[in-house]
């Protein structure tokens, strides 16, 4: 029995940080959190696939790079990023000649909806319970 009981790991790689590393990653805002690749893949690994979280995520990532290159808003990538959105987003987008400043509220909206989820909220909940459980 104890060695099943060793064999099961968080499936998110908590298992594979410090202690130290996990009370940043709680010490963190959502804005933080989302800036921290390694974070986001600890994220994206305990979310189940079809939960709205990952869409977010990916939005939220989409937008961040949208804001460091010249956009093309005829290429289908762009299009299917703008389907993307919340109908008010999506055409913010496409009337605005200021285009960084609707993505920067599309990052906002989505990190909103993100750190409002019910699954960031138990991926958090279980790093809480990590940190107690570490070394003690």
């Amino acid at each position: 029995m104890s060695k099943v009981v060793e064999c099961i790991k968080c499936i998110c790689g908590c298992n594979e940080v410090t202690r130290d590393r996990i009370k940043e990653l709680l010490n963190k805002t959502v804005h933080g959190f989302l800036n921290d690749e390694a974070a986001v893949d600890m994220l994206r690994k305990y979310v189940p696939k079809e939960s709205n979280t990952h869409k977010y995520i990916a939005i939220v990532q989409q937008a961040k790079h949208y804001q460091t290159i010249e956009i093309d808003k005829s290429s289908d990538e762009w299009e299917d990023f703008v389907d993307s959105l919340l109908e008010d987003l999506a055409e913010e987008l496409e009337e605005s000649s200021d285009s960084n400043a609707v993505l920067e509220k599309v990052v906002l909206e989505y990190s909103r909806r993100i750190d409002k989820s019910t699954d960031f909220k138990n991926f958090n909940s279980n790093l809480r319970d990590k940190y107690k459980q570490r070394f003690r």
